[in-house]
């Protein structure tokens, strides 16, 4: 490192000035940086279930359903049955919204006076009930229909549902925000919830606004806070926050450059980038500060202050970067795909930047005289004496901190088979949110919204083909928290049941294209079946349920299709329900792979640092007792891995490693000098240990803020690397030491040690 620190120190301001170049570059797009709150974009476009949802979406805008509910003592009043038809007349009104479904619109297909085929609207909207023997004789007749009843109102008529079809060439973020408004502005009396994938897609967006505006500015100041009350200086907190954000500012406007917008996971990135990123320009200050002492010799003692600091904090950087850009691989999600490329990029750009504008910076400065109470014993600080408490510990009774680093790791042992997965999308919301109040009703009243769709393609109007698809509908609906469900079927046994001939498929061909010719032109038939009657749609409900729900139902249905699939009708699943199962099977093959990869990786890392396979295990013991007791605590505690969360063991891997880097290369640097190993080990927990400290304290805090985001799986994440980072800095500052005294393990040869002593004695 001594021909980069050179390097780096000859052209400081050519450094500077190329850093503020590209600072002013990257800041320019900024600008131009955007968000996706479309669910439906996060997951694979090439998984054939997520393929064939956007098909039915794109065909039959199944995917592009928003509910408006309406709340009150009576449906089937005067008034509200007035405000539906309001509402059903300002949607279709709306330009993006393609039709609407409500009581006052809604096609009804009944036997007539005179015995024919009566075929009109369940509420004639020209022609509203306004006495209370018509309001009740409607009710009667709705809620006697399977086809209203839990669909269009609650079996108890306080629930009205209007649903609306939203175009998909539309911009469904702007339509749901005009509906949202619209109907607000009416000022109806009735409670409305609006509910369905558009407007959650509203409240994302909402979300993810808050948490930029609300979370950066409280994670920079309180990392500020931590670095004035750790180093007592102006530089030792404007360099570390501005080398962060200019790493952040390089590396959002190169998200906005490319037009990759940000999602529930990377709206973290900046909070993530800061926590773990302010320890690179920490570690390079706190060296500085112990090098640079005489202000003649600063561009000197520069030189080898980051000569001293550089490897470590190079192979730390590396080693974080490594663990985020291992998310990249078998990510099922898009999302965590791109939160691994841009956070391991903006790591990259911060350990750039930490390795050569902040020394360049402060090789301009003038050394920062070295507190009394760090010359004067019975002044120091409460972090230098508990400082020197570690240093006790670890040599003293490193017996005692084995025993309980190994009972701690036994425990976690046993709470590791109960970690589970979390993959409904919606349960990322707390309680007292809109969205989630909105779907507590749905789910309680109209059976859920969490779509189960089956492509059927075949002669839709063969009955063979009728027939298996009103099986497939009995079998669905026989599934648990499954109901609604809807198809062509349902059409042709209505009006088969009003010409009189019961509620069943007819057994011929014509008969049932007959049925069909007298519907024909019906908006509501687009939603199941295509114009040329050889492909149609069966589409289910089901309440949001634990991961255990969907696999259960996900293998019935495969199942079923496997077993009636045949030369006349093939069935395909769609929905997101088969989508969350496929998530729920990802998340735990991606915390797998990632973090054996990450492992591998960084194990080579440690090796290349120490030069022994023996040290670099020694290395590694922290790391691991850190990943055994997180995923234990996340058992115990009933955190289940989603979105957020599964990224854990990467970040655990790639930012958990850097105390015991810290400390490796400072320990062998005190035995190279040949002192002895509890020497050494109380040299290295006095210099290294304070900057781990300061690091660890600014990471907890800065990942805390995520415990005011509105996502509960950014909340717990944050709790997560907070309680992880302290325990990988406990174990590299406790337990590997103590492992070092207890083996007598020194980390490098004899002849390197002798080697360092006689150059030191040659000058």
């Amino acid at each position: 490192m001594k021909r980069f620190a050179g390097f780096v120190i000859r052209f400081r301001v050519a450094i500077i000035v190329i850093v503020i170049a590209l600072t002013g570059f990257f800041g320019y797009f900024l600008k131009d940086i955007r968000i996706n709150p479309d669910i439906t974009t996060y997951f694979p476009a090439d998984d054939s279930v997520v393929t064939r949802f956007n098909y039915i979406g794109e065909n039959y805008s199944s995917s592009s359903m928003g509910i408006i509910i309406l709340e009150t003592d009576e449906v089937f009043s005067k008034e509200t049955i007035l405000h539906i038809n309001e509402l059903t007349n300002l949607l279709r009104s709306t330009e993006g919204v393609d039709f609407v479904t409500s009581l006052t619109n809604v096609l009804d297909v009944r036997m007539g006076e005179d015995s024919s085929i009566q075929i009109s609207r369940l509420i004639d909207e020209y022609d509203l009930p306004q006495t209370p023997e018509a309001l009740k004789k409607v009710k009667e007749y709705t809620l006697s229909k399977e086809l209203y009843k839990g669909r269009l109102v609650s079996a108890d008529s306080r629930y009205a549902a209007i649903i609306c079809r939203i175009n998909e060439d539309f911009d469904k973020n702007d339509i749901s925000l005009r509906i949202q408004k619209s109907v607000k502005d009416l000022n109806l009396p009735e409670t409305i919830y609006f509910e369905g994938m558009p407007f959650q897609m509203l409240n994302i967006f909402d979300y993810i606004l808050k948490d930029l505006f609300l979370l950066i500015p409280m994670i920079v100041l309180l990392i500020a806070l931590t670095l004035l009350i750790s180093f007592r200086s102006t530089r030792g907190v404007v360099l570390p926050v501005v080398s962060v954000g200019i790493g952040i500012i390089w590396c959002m406007g190169l998200m906005a450059l490319l037009k990759i917008p940000l999602t529930p996971v990377s709206d973290a990135i900046p909070v993530v980038l800061f926590a773990v990123g302010v320890a690179y320009s920490i570690h390079v200050i706190n060296k500085f500060n112990e090098r640079v002492t005489d202000a003649g010799m600063r561009k000197e003692q520069s030189k080898q202050a980051l000569s001293e600091v550089g490897l470590a904090v190079l192979l730390a950087g590396l080693t974080t970067f490594v663990g985020f850009l291992s998310f990249i691989f078998g990510a099922y999600l898009v999302i965590i795909r791109d939160f691994g490329i841009f956070s391991s990029l903006g790591i990259l750009f911060i350990l750039i930047i930490s390795l050569t504008f902040t020394p360049a910076v402060l090789s301009y400065l003038k050394p920062k005289a070295k507190p009394k109470s760090e010359e004067d014993p019975a002044k120091k600080t409460i972090l230098l004496r508990w400082i020197d408490k570690l240093s006790w510990m670890a040599t003293q009774k490193r017996i005692t901190v084995i025993i309980i680093s190994t009972i701690i790791m036994l425990g976690s042992l046993i709470g590791i088979p109960f970690l589970k997965n979390k993959v409904d999308i919606l349960n990322y919301f707390r309680e007292d949110t809109d969205i989630r109040r909105s779907s507590n009703v749905m789910n309680r009243e109209f059976g859920g919204s969490v779509t189960i769709q089956i492509i059927v393609r075949g002669d839709i109007q063969d009955p063979v083909v009728m027939k298996e698809i009103r099986n497939f509908q009995n079998f669905l609906e026989q599934q648990d928290k499954v109901s609604n469900t809807q198809s062509p079927a349902d059409f042709i046994e209505q009006m088969n049941e009003a010409m009189g001939e019961g509620k069943r498929i007819p057994d011929s061909r014509d008969k049932i294209s007959n049925l069909w010719f007298l519907i024909e032109g019906e908006e509501m038939l687009s939603q199941v079946v295509n114009t040329e009657k050889t492909e149609a749609v069966i589409q289910a409900f089901m309440t949001n349920t634990d991961n255990e729900g969907y696999y259960a139902l996900d293998q019935a249905i495969d199942q079923y299709i496997t077993q009636h699939n045949s030369n006349k009708v093939t069935f395909y699943k769609a929905g997101m329900a088969a989508i969350y199962t496929n998530l729920g099977k990802s998340l735990t093959m991606n915390l797998i792979q990632s973090m054996v990869i990450s492992l591998i990786l960084i194990f080579i890392c440690m090796l290349f640092l120490v030069k022994t396979f023996k040290a670099a295990l020694a290395g590694m013991v922290p790391l691991l007792f850190s990943m055994i007791f997180i995923f234990g605590f996340m058992g115990v505690t009933g955190i289940a891995l989603d979105i957020a969360t599964v990224l854990i063991a990467s970040i655990t891997v790639g930012a958990g490693i850097d105390y015991s880097i810290h400390f490796v290369t400072a320990y062998q640097a005190f035995i190279r000098r040949g002192m002895s190993i509890d020497e050494a080990i109380h040299q290295t927990i006095n210099t290294s240990g304070k900057a781990i400290i300061i690091n660890v304290v600014t990471i907890i805090l800065g990942f805390l803020v995520l415990i005011f985001a509105n996502l509960l799986p950014l909340q717990q994440f944050g709790i997560l690397i907070a309680v992880t980072m302290f325990i990988s800095a406990f174990g590299a500052i406790t337990l590997l030491p103590a492992l070092i005294s207890r083996f007598k393990i020194r980390l490098v040869s004899k002849k390197s040690s002798k080697n360092i002593n006689t150059e030191e004695e040659s000058k």
